[in-house]
């Protein structure tokens, strides 16, 4: 089902192409190129460096950590265009959602679109920014409409009401056997949230009491998503009714780029996070990676430096 969903997905893509960019693609273009190139296994895409003779002038960015990497079409290996402390473990904020998403969508048989889902005291409870995002205790909303909350609006509020379906401390187990499945050995989930835990800071002693990762884990969560649940980067590409501030609408993107899909976050402790997605006219697919930018303002300040650098 995976696979059929990302290519009616991608297909859709690259099918509106010509009206962007005036060209034409073929069935068999997308069957022997782009379809191959997102189906192979994570296994089977080795990172490697550019060459020295193809590499960009110098870019800094103000971030704890840093990955942009760009999946070739007809290739398997992904290019690394830029790094930064990429294997660095550190706390993730709402990227978290990712992983929820992709959980809930594993799971059909607990997470029907249709079924309705009352949202808890706790799960009301919790610490959202989103005026969207704040639920009532007692509210009732489909399985499908917390889905868009949690990925849109970042409602910690929907994601902890999905979570508690099936029992709060099952879901989180299911999150950990996902990334460990996955082979995300620097990944952790404490919450289905993102939110940090109240009076600790981010220190080795206390580190499993936070959801963290690196950006190198996170590059291989987002291309497996993009590859069998693209629905999730659908959902947060298109966006709400109400305006989002500092997500990725506010990254403008050049002539030859489209979005397709992302994820943001922001604590006290994680700093500001964010994940692009993007494709090329060429299909090329770039994901993008900032973690520890210190706001929201600046994670999408060094996220346009960072797209404008792979454009030029």
């Amino acid at each position: 089902m995976g696979n059929s969903r990302v290519k009616i997905f991608l297909t859709s893509f690259l099918l509106s192409v010509p009206f962007w960019w005036g060209a034409n693609f073929s069935q068999n273009i997308l069957e022997n190129t782009l379809y191959a190139q997102i189906s192979q296994p994570l296994t089977d895409v080795p990172f490697v460096n550019i060459p020295k003779t193809l590499q960009k002038p110098k870019l800094e960015l103000d971030v704890k950590s840093a990955l942009a990497t760009k999946f070739k079409i007809g290739k398997e290996e992904g290019l690394i265009f830029f790094e930064k402390n990429r294997k660095t473990i550190l706390p993730i904020a709402s990227l978290t959602k990712l992983m929820t998403g992709l959980v809930i969508l594993e799971n059909p048989q607990d997470y029907d679109f249709s079924r309705a889902v009352t949202v808890s005291r706790a799960a009301a409870s919790q610490d959202d920014v989103p005026n969207y995002g704040n639920l009532k205790a007692g509210e009732s909303f489909t399985v499908k409409k917390l889905l868009d909350l949690m990925l849109v609006y970042s409602s910690n509020d929907a994601a902890f009401a999905l979570a508690e379906e099936t029992g709060l401390d099952n879901f989180i187990e299911k999150m950990n056997l996902k990334a460990r499945d996955l082979g995300l050995a620097d990944t952790h989930f404490a919450n289905p949230t993102g939110l940090d835990p109240e009076n600790l800071h981010f220190e080795p002693e206390s580190q499993n009491d936070f959801n963290y990762s690196t950006a190198e884990d996170l590059t291989a969560l987002a291309r497996y998503i993009l590859k069998n649940y693209s629905l999730i980067f659908e959902i947060s590409s298109n966006g709400g009714p109400y305006p989002t501030l500092n997500g990725l609408s506010k990254i403008a993107m050049p002539p030859d780029f489209m979005i397709l899909g992302g994820k943001t976050g922001n604590t006290d402790e994680a700093k500001g996070c964010l994940l692009l997605i993007a494709a090329t006219r060429q299909g090329d697919i770039f994901i993008n990676i900032i973690l520890g930018a210190s706001s929201p303002e600046k994670r999408v300040e060094e996220m346009q430096k960072l797209v404008d650098w792979l454009a030029s």
